[in-house]
Protein backbone atom coordinates (compact mmCIF):
# COMPACT_ATOMS: atom_id res chain seq x y z
CA UNK A 1 0.00 0.00 0.00
CA UNK A 2 1.25 3.59 -0.89
CA UNK A 3 0.41 6.57 0.54
CA UNK A 4 0.31 9.99 -1.13
CA UNK A 5 0.85 13.78 0.23
CA UNK A 6 0.43 16.55 -2.02
CA UNK A 7 3.86 18.87 -1.74
CA UNK A 8 1.79 22.34 -2.44
CA UNK A 9 -1.35 23.57 -1.33
CA UNK A 10 -4.33 22.89 -2.47
CA UNK A 11 -4.97 26.68 -2.93
CA UNK A 12 -1.16 26.61 -4.29
CA UNK A 13 -2.30 24.29 -6.72
CA UNK A 14 -5.28 26.67 -8.26
CA UNK A 15 -2.59 29.31 -9.25
CA UNK A 16 -1.44 27.27 -11.35
CA UNK A 17 -3.27 24.37 -12.48
CA UNK A 18 -6.28 25.77 -14.53
CA UNK A 19 -8.92 23.18 -16.00
CA UNK A 20 -8.68 21.91 -19.35
CA UNK A 21 -11.56 23.02 -22.24
CA UNK A 22 -12.43 21.58 -25.17
CA UNK A 23 -14.13 23.25 -28.19
CA UNK A 24 -16.89 22.01 -30.75
CA UNK A 25 -16.33 22.00 -34.10
CA UNK A 26 -19.58 23.84 -35.89
CA UNK A 27 -18.94 23.59 -39.95
CA UNK A 28 -20.26 26.28 -42.38
CA UNK A 29 -20.30 30.01 -43.10
CA UNK A 30 -22.92 31.43 -40.59
CA UNK A 31 -22.11 33.16 -37.12
CA UNK A 32 -21.96 29.34 -35.29
CA UNK A 33 -19.02 28.86 -37.32
CA UNK A 34 -17.65 32.05 -36.93
CA UNK A 35 -17.87 31.42 -33.09
CA UNK A 36 -16.34 27.91 -33.51
CA UNK A 37 -13.48 30.22 -34.91
CA UNK A 38 -12.82 32.36 -31.89
CA UNK A 39 -12.72 29.44 -29.64
CA UNK A 40 -9.86 27.62 -31.80
CA UNK A 41 -8.08 31.06 -32.14
CA UNK A 42 -7.30 31.56 -28.46
CA UNK A 43 -9.97 34.52 -28.40
CA UNK A 44 -10.04 35.65 -24.80
CA UNK A 45 -13.68 36.22 -24.60
CA UNK A 46 -13.89 39.73 -25.95
CA UNK A 47 -17.42 41.16 -26.13
CA UNK A 48 -17.55 40.84 -30.49
CA UNK A 49 -16.70 37.04 -29.99
CA UNK A 50 -19.31 36.47 -27.45
CA UNK A 51 -21.80 38.66 -29.38
CA UNK A 52 -20.96 36.55 -32.87
CA UNK A 53 -22.15 33.26 -30.82
CA UNK A 54 -24.89 35.21 -29.24
CA UNK A 55 -26.21 36.16 -32.76
CA UNK A 56 -25.58 32.61 -34.02
CA UNK A 57 -27.98 30.82 -31.33
CA UNK A 58 -30.57 33.52 -32.39
CA UNK A 59 -30.43 31.49 -36.14
CA UNK A 60 -32.17 28.34 -36.85
CA UNK A 61 -29.50 25.53 -36.11
CA UNK A 62 -29.66 21.85 -35.87
CA UNK A 63 -29.71 20.47 -32.17
CA UNK A 64 -25.78 19.79 -33.05
CA UNK A 65 -24.80 22.89 -34.02
CA UNK A 66 -27.02 24.70 -31.35
CA UNK A 67 -25.37 23.06 -28.68
CA UNK A 68 -21.83 22.79 -29.62
CA UNK A 69 -22.63 26.81 -29.97
CA UNK A 70 -23.60 27.09 -26.34
CA UNK A 71 -20.21 25.05 -25.36
CA UNK A 72 -18.03 27.46 -27.46
CA UNK A 73 -19.81 30.91 -26.20
CA UNK A 74 -19.02 28.80 -22.75
CA UNK A 75 -15.53 28.40 -23.25
CA UNK A 76 -15.32 31.78 -24.16
CA UNK A 77 -17.12 33.02 -21.43
CA UNK A 78 -14.76 30.86 -18.75
CA UNK A 79 -11.66 32.57 -20.83
CA UNK A 80 -12.96 35.96 -19.63
CA UNK A 81 -13.43 34.77 -15.89
CA UNK A 82 -17.38 35.02 -16.18
CA UNK A 83 -17.69 31.21 -14.74
CA UNK A 84 -21.44 31.63 -14.06
CA UNK A 85 -22.39 32.46 -17.84
CA UNK A 86 -20.08 29.26 -18.90
CA UNK A 87 -21.75 27.04 -16.62
CA UNK A 88 -25.03 27.98 -17.81
CA UNK A 89 -23.90 27.52 -21.52
CA UNK A 90 -23.03 24.05 -21.04
CA UNK A 91 -26.14 23.64 -19.38
CA UNK A 92 -27.70 25.00 -21.98
CA UNK A 93 -25.45 22.48 -24.70
CA UNK A 94 -26.43 19.70 -21.48
CA UNK A 95 -30.63 19.97 -22.12
CA UNK A 96 -29.73 19.90 -25.88
CA UNK A 97 -27.88 17.04 -25.84
CA UNK A 98 -27.45 15.49 -22.49
CA UNK A 99 -24.40 12.44 -23.75
CA UNK A 100 -22.19 15.45 -25.09
CA UNK A 101 -18.95 14.30 -23.43
CA UNK A 102 -17.20 18.21 -24.29
CA UNK A 103 -19.94 19.96 -22.11
CA UNK A 104 -19.78 17.99 -19.18
CA UNK A 105 -15.92 18.41 -19.51
CA UNK A 106 -16.67 21.71 -19.55
CA UNK A 107 -19.23 22.25 -17.02
CA UNK A 108 -16.82 20.58 -14.57
CA UNK A 109 -14.00 22.86 -15.56
CA UNK A 110 -16.21 25.71 -14.71
CA UNK A 111 -17.22 24.32 -11.48
CA UNK A 112 -13.74 23.63 -10.69
CA UNK A 113 -13.28 27.49 -10.79
CA UNK A 114 -16.53 28.36 -9.02
CA UNK A 115 -15.09 25.39 -6.21
CA UNK A 116 -18.28 22.97 -6.59
CA UNK A 117 -16.06 20.17 -6.47
CA UNK A 118 -19.03 17.69 -5.90
CA UNK A 119 -20.22 19.14 -9.00
CA UNK A 120 -17.70 18.86 -11.22
CA UNK A 121 -16.31 15.79 -9.97
CA UNK A 122 -20.28 13.93 -11.09
CA UNK A 123 -19.87 15.69 -14.29
CA UNK A 124 -16.70 14.20 -15.17
CA UNK A 125 -17.61 10.90 -14.40
CA UNK A 126 -20.38 10.85 -16.46
CA UNK A 127 -17.99 12.21 -19.25
CA UNK A 128 -15.41 9.37 -18.66
CA UNK A 129 -18.36 6.73 -19.01
CA UNK A 130 -18.22 7.13 -22.67
CA UNK A 131 -15.94 4.77 -24.04
CA UNK A 132 -15.12 6.68 -27.07
CA UNK A 133 -14.25 9.76 -25.38
CA UNK A 134 -11.25 12.04 -27.17
CA UNK A 135 -10.53 14.24 -24.69
CA UNK A 136 -10.24 11.28 -22.27
CA UNK A 137 -6.30 13.45 -20.93
CA UNK A 138 -8.34 16.53 -20.60
CA UNK A 139 -11.30 15.18 -18.03
CA UNK A 140 -8.88 13.33 -16.06
CA UNK A 141 -6.79 15.90 -15.56
CA UNK A 142 -9.66 18.44 -14.32
CA UNK A 143 -10.91 15.12 -12.21
CA UNK A 144 -7.91 15.10 -10.51
CA UNK A 145 -7.81 19.20 -9.59
CA UNK A 146 -11.33 18.32 -8.15
CA UNK A 147 -10.07 15.32 -6.32
CA UNK A 148 -7.28 17.47 -4.94
CA UNK A 149 -9.12 19.94 -3.85
CA UNK A 150 -11.64 17.34 -1.68
CA UNK A 151 -7.68 15.71 -0.72
CA UNK A 152 -7.89 12.85 -2.48
CA UNK A 153 -4.70 12.84 -2.97
CA UNK A 154 -4.27 9.04 -4.21
CA UNK A 155 -7.18 9.40 -6.47
CA UNK A 156 -5.86 12.53 -8.13
CA UNK A 157 -2.13 11.16 -8.39
CA UNK A 158 -3.53 7.90 -10.21
CA UNK A 159 -5.81 10.13 -12.72
CA UNK A 160 -2.85 12.50 -13.78
CA UNK A 161 -0.68 8.92 -14.59
CA UNK A 162 -3.37 7.48 -16.30
CA UNK A 163 -3.91 11.23 -18.50
CA UNK A 164 0.35 10.79 -18.85
CA UNK A 165 -0.16 7.03 -20.09
CA UNK A 166 -2.58 8.38 -23.11
CA UNK A 167 -0.86 11.87 -23.52
CA UNK A 168 3.09 11.40 -21.94
CA UNK A 169 4.39 14.66 -22.98
CA UNK A 170 1.48 16.94 -21.97
CA UNK A 171 3.08 19.21 -19.90
CA UNK A 172 -0.22 20.72 -17.37
CA UNK A 173 -0.48 16.98 -16.55
CA UNK A 174 3.32 16.90 -16.15
CA UNK A 175 3.67 19.99 -14.25
CA UNK A 176 0.68 18.64 -11.95
CA UNK A 177 1.82 15.23 -11.27
CA UNK A 178 5.04 16.81 -10.11
CA UNK A 179 4.03 17.60 -7.35
CA UNK A 180 3.06 14.74 -5.58
CA UNK A 181 5.21 12.27 -3.92
CA UNK A 182 4.63 9.03 -2.93
CA UNK A 183 5.88 7.22 -0.12
CA UNK A 184 6.03 3.77 0.97
CA UNK A 185 3.46 3.10 3.81
CA UNK A 186 5.55 2.41 7.10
Amino acid sequence: MKRFSATLLALTVTAFALPAQAQLVVLGNGQAASCYQDTIRGNQGSFSAIKTCSDALKETLSAKDQAATYVNRGVLYMRKGDQVRAAADYEKALDIRPNLTEAHINHAASMIRLQDFDGALVALNTALEDKNLTKRPEALYNRAIALDYKEDYRGAYFDLKEALAIRPDWAPAVALISRYTVEAAG
